[in-house]
């Protein structure tokens, strides 16, 4: 654009008012136009006068201040004109050549670069296929126009299914809550007894949630992801589409390779429903046991160690309530050695009523535990052992013991029959047992405290010749057995 030309144009974009560029142009109906600052402060100038009509400032027409329109074609030249006023040499820098000055007007296939003349003879571009920059931007703009109908399906695709995810997501908080009140709603009716079952449901719960959020919101975060890329890819193209032949070619090798090999990950395996609905345990049954429980332990009575009956293998507290091992490891078959010499029986002898103490077992590997006949000394109660006598003939009511016990930190056994032990199913390890004694009815009984008193077994319907004391064996395990308090 000629400096001449450029002199005409601005001439006809000037104001006749303040002689510069057309601010916010207005046009009368005589046709000139002028700044809206400048013909509105004509207009108020001629009410400051008086006048009753205000008049063109150039031909002197009258006009209605009320009847001025905008002229949004001019605004639009003296805009135009601004720009090339302001950086005259922009569009020809634009068009040159970085290294050699020339024109561009080719453009290499190979590189995706428009380049000039000299740049075409160049080492870098010999032997490239060139095109004129029209020739080439034809093709790129029928190419990108394809890229832009299959991503904004794309872009459409994404958009559906990040709203079927949201959906997911919500639907999948929706049935969380509800199972979450139906839990804490069953639990509440037996807080007393419920109380570690309910939490230890939630946490369960709570786990599924937490796993079934994380799998719906990382696939959210990849859709928002891929969406904001897609738009910036679709933005892309679209400036270039909208742009100059320059505009469309400049750096087109990787918006080309970007746009064709953009495929949307869409999410799988996303969860729908809880794995697994809660269901309450039997509320009656688990009443009835607790209850048994509690009625048993209305019967306690304080028990403590005779450390008289007590082997030198043995450790007891100053206050009489904890036994560890700690002697050396016992001689002889591994069959004797479990038992022998390692027991201590309490103070207490009972030959009537009804009676119930706990014993704490946390961590043991190995214990035995009930009641004996008070005319038994631990420390003989083993001899009579041979080579050819079954371990368990000594721990059976026939020989005065009704007991319990842990073997291997997994085998749990009640000493009953005389040729074998009976191997109990303890789904929760007892880290309390309970012992219950009914004299006159002849039971012993024993509960499972940390699982809500359930049974582990019952001696029923004996005899007692003798009256009974409480029983304890920490066999050759280190860790202690703990007499609790009454009501602990």
């Amino acid at each position: 654009m000629t400096s001449a030309v450029l002199v005409d144009i601005r001439d006809e974009v000037t104001c006749p008012v303040c002689l510069e560029l057309l601010m916010e142009p207005m046009s009368l109906d005589c046709g000139h136009s002028f700044c809206q600052g400048c013909i509105t402060g004509n207009s108020k100038q001629a009410e400051l006068n008086h006048e009753k009509k205000s008049t063109c400032p150039v031909c002197r027409t009258s006009y209605q201040p009320g009847h001025l329109r905008p002229n949004r074609h001019l605004a639009s030249i003296v805009e135009r004109l601004r720009e090339a006023v302001l950086d005259p040499e922009k569009q020809l820098k634009v068009n040159l050549c970085d290294y050699h000055g020339e024109k561009l007007q080719l453009f290499c296939k190979e590189d995706g670069m428009v380049i000039c003349w000299l740049c075409e003879r160049s080492q870098e571009h010999r032997g490239h296929h060139t095109f004129l920059v029209e020739e080439a931007a034809q093709e790129y703009q029928e190419m990108f126009q394809e890229s832009l109908k299959r991503l904004k399906k794309e872009q459409e695709e994404a958009d559906k299914l990040t709203d079927v995810v949201r959906k997911k997501k919500a639907y999948w908080q929706s049935q969380v809550e509800p199972e979450r009140h139906r839990i804490q709603k069953q639990f509440n009716q037996l807080r007393s007894i419920l109380d570690k079952e309910e939490q230890r449901e939630l946490k369960k719960l709570e786990e599924e949630e937490r796993k079934g959020l994380t799998i719906i919101e990382e696939a959210e975060d990849e859709l928002v992801q891929q969406s904001q890329a897609l738009r910036e890819l679709i933005s892309d193209l679209e400036l270039r589409c909208q742009g100059s032949a320059m505009e469309l070619l400049q750096n087109v090798n990787d918006v080309t390779q970007r746009s064709e090999s953009w495929t949307l990950n869409k999410p799988k395996d996303l969860p729908t429903k809880l794995r697994s609905s809660f269901r309450a345990p039997d509320l009656k049954k688990m009443l009835r046991v607790f209850r048994e429980l509690t009625n048993a332990q209305s019967f306690w009575v304080d028990v403590t160690l005779n450390p008289q009956t007590a082997n030198l293998n043995l450790l007891l507290s100053r206050n009489l309530r904890q036994v560890r091992f700690v002697g050396d490891k016992l001689p002889g078959p591994s069959y004797l050695r479990e038992h022998y010499d390692c027991s201590v029986l309490g103070f207490q002898n009972f030959s009537s009523g009804k009676h119930y103490w706990e014993v704490d077992v946390t961590n043991k590997t190995d214990w035995v535990l009930g009641v004996c006949s008070n005319s038994l000394v631990p420390e003989s109660s083993f001899y009579p052992y041979t080579n050819n006598q079954n371990v368990f003939t000594g721990y059976q009511p026939q020989s005065g013991y009704w007991v319990i016990g842990l073997k291997h930190n997994h085998e749990y056994r009640a000493y009953e029959d005389s040729s074998t032990s009976l191997l109990l199913l303890i789904t929760v390890p007892p880290r309390r047992v309970g012992v219950f004694l009914d004299y006159e009815a002849g039971i012993v009984s024993f509960y499972n405290v940390t699982n809500h008193g359930l049974p582990i077994y019952t001696f029923s319907k004996y005899y007692f010749p003798t009256p009974l004391c409480p029983y304890f064996n920490p066999c050759n395990c280190v860790v202690p057995m703990t007499l609790r308090y009454p009501c602990s």
